[in-house]
């Protein structure tokens, strides 16, 4: 009898315990669900019945069949015709600087060498630095060519004809690059980060020198300023070790080194001031550890490390938009990839810095509150 009075005392004591962490115990029900809906969300984004690849088309024969084979592009369910551009040199630099995905450049004399030899061919550059999209484009252009001359051909006095689709890939990724290193480095900012918020917060609340340090004459967002300084050393070394990694399996690193270190430190600095909020209201750093792993695996997805979140389904494109961690990794594939400049990545960085601008103000209160 008192062997079990006291096991119901201290299964007495454990449920008070998470009584006062109403977050743990929130998710000690919802850990399941939460990681099932994830699941659900990641097959979701993916079973995308079309996608909406942006693509420029410059049409430089206005032949019948040229403006018809355009006509087709724009209905496509694969790509998405986001500009018509007069010259060739103007969607090149529609591709570099990101604004689409490829080009299709349809040369003069087209139309007339369907109705005299039989056979023309259309140009596709594409920004080869996304392992995925550029398939998709060549075989979504490949397809209306091939319906031009098979279903539509003979409007325009076509009876047997070939259309030849010429790719130009224009990233400096060479064929053994890994395309998806550079989301990998971004996913190594945010999870070095993570692990930083546990160590920075967590742990020293539960050692209970947290406390003390907010009863110091510091000020506590110099504290937060102070550990994230710490995190943005830190996460130069990462960046460090993760590009000679890059070196030594032959990934061609063709922007600015100084602007990928700053596009990580950005990406580190917002997850830990995400982390900081959160840390104000779960305590524990198991707790903490378990969030860090069920965020884990959405992000790959989601957060463009594996391929670029246009590729999503429209659910996933709306949540990829919202998360800043997805601009972080589009800025790294530029700079890495095309060798772009600080110009063609400031808006993402800036999406950065703004959501760490106002994730600060909100940890800082909450964490007053919940002294």
């Amino acid at each position: 009898m008192r062997m079990a009075r006291d096991s119901v005392a201290i299964a007495t004591k454990e449920i008070r315990q998470l009584r006062r962490d109403p977050v743990s115990l929130v998710l000690t029900f919802m850990f399941p669900i939460l990681l099932i809906g994830i699941f659900i969300v990641i097959v979701s984004a993916f079973s995308a019945p079309s996608y909406n690849i942006p693509v420029v088309v410059t049409d430089l024969d206005t032949s019948p069949a040229s403006i018809f084979l355009v006509d087709k592009m724009t209905t496509s369910s694969i790509i998405r015709v986001a500009q018509l551009s007069p010259s060739e040199d103007q969607a090149l630099q529609l591709v570099e600087s990101g604004d689409v995905m490829g080009a299709v450049i349809i040369p003069q004399g087209f139309g007339e060498s369907l109705l005299t030899t039989g056979r023309a061919f259309i140009v596709i550059q594409t920004d080869n630095s996304k392992i995925t999209a550029p398939t998709l484009i060549i075989a979504a252009v490949n397809r209306e060519a091939q319906d031009l001359v098979s279903n539509s051909g003979a409007r325009f006095g076509v009876k047997q004809a070939t259309v030849d689709v010429i790719t130009k890939p224009i990233s400096g990724r060479p064929p053994s690059g890994d395309t998806i290193l550079p989301g990998f480095l971004g996913m190594i900012a945010i999870l070095g980060a993570f692990d930083d918020i546990v160590n920075a917060i967590s742990r020293e609340r539960e050692r209970g020198t947290f406390p003390r340090l907010l009863l110091s004459p510091v000020n506590i967002v110099s504290i937060y300023t102070g550990k994230m300084m710490a995190t943005v050393l830190l996460t130069i070394v990462r960046t460090t070790l993760m590009l000679i990694i890059f070196v030594i399996m032959g990934l061609a690193v063709r922007g600015n080194l100084l602007l990928i270190y700053l596009t990580t430190a950005l990406i580190a600095v917002f997850t830990l001031s995400l982390g900081l909020v959160l840390s104000a209201r779960i305590r524990g750093s198991s707790t903490l550890t378990v969030l860090e792993i069920a965020l884990t695996f959405p992000l790959f997805e989601l957060a463009g490390v594996f391929q670029s979140p246009e590729l999503l389904a429209s659910g996933g494109r709306a949540i990829a938009r919202i998360l800043p961690w997805s601009y972080g990794n589009e800025a790294l594939r530029r700079v890495i990839y095309l060798g772009l400049g600080f110009n063609a990545i400031a808006g993402d960085l800036l999406v950065l810095s703004l959501s760490s601008l106002i994730m600060i103000p909100i940890a800082t209160m909450l964490s007053k509150r919940t002294m």
